[in-house]
């Protein structure tokens, strides 16, 4: 019991200094993305570039800067962007293919989805997203579970705040889910995820969370984590069920 006891302490340890360089890892590249997000000019690369584009697009989507129904000109949103027209055409091009706009005569205009809808997208989040928690706590890797561990600690630090931004909500989520998704192994399962993820979880749905409702759904992401972390598939399933049955339930009596 000693020496198991022992092993465990010096498995912390390790953890512990792993999660330290990762988030000064992480705060070095977060600074970088910044730089590149705020001002997109011609010296970035070409590839570079046409993911700011998409970005700032998904993002002005989510945020409700473009609103359902609303028109997006190409020329127009070039203009915007301060970027040429052919990063703009693909970056459309990119968020029609997951849904978030629609063809529209001459153009593109962002999707408004039906209550059906959005019920739907939770209801294959339930099935897919449960399936894929039980997967990552069997297959995940060491250097993915520290992954997680560090995004844990991060939620830890952000629930310490009096208010939590709703933007860091949003954002602490996406890369939660997205993390435990990828840990799952099976790239058709997270491709599938990926397309329903790109709207359960927006700006709007977020500004419905009171302070209380934000960190109980950061409390049920340390949990999770904890059981994909222990190897436990039935119960990192169960628990993730459970979460995203709570998120359908506050839609259901606030927002549909």
């Amino acid at each position: 019991m000693g020496e198991s006891t022992a092993v465990r302490s010096s498995r912390q340890r390790s953890y512990d200094a792993r999660t330290q360089r990762m988030l000064s890892c992480i705060r070095r590249v977060r600074g970088k993305l910044v730089e590149s997000h705020a001002q997109p000019s011609r010296a970035t690369g070409e590839g570079s570039l046409r993911e700011v584009v998409y970005q700032r697009l998904r993002d002005a989507i989510l945020h409700g800067h473009y609103r359902p129904n609303q028109r997006l000109v190409e020329l127009d949103l070039a203009d915007e962007l301060q970027a040429s027209r052919t990063p703009v055409r693909e970056a459309l091009q990119r968020l029609g293919s997951e849904g978030l706009i629609v063809r529209v005569r001459r153009g593109w205009a962002v999707r408004e989805f039906s209550k059906a809808e959005i019920r739907e997208v939770y209801e294959v989040r339930l099935a897919l997203e449960g399936y894929a928690a039980r997967l990552a706590a069997e297959r995940a890797s060491d250097r993915e579970l520290d992954e997680i561990g560090t995004l844990i600690d991060e939620q830890l630090r952000a629930q310490a705040a009096d208010v939590i931004p709703r933007d860091l909500l949003v954002q602490v989520n996406d890369r939660f889910h997205e993390s435990i998704v990828e840990a799952s192994g099976n790239a058709r399962l997270v491709e599938s995820i990926r397309r329903s993820r790109t709207y359960y979880f927006n700006y709007r749905l977020a500004s419905l969370y009171t302070d209380e409702q934000a960190v109980s759904s950061l409390d049920e992401h340390v949990a999770i984590a904890a059981a994909v972390r222990q190897r436990a598939g039935d119960k990192a399933e169960l628990l993730t069920r459970e979460h995203i049955v709570s998120a359908l339930g506050l839609i259901v009596y606030r927002l549909l």
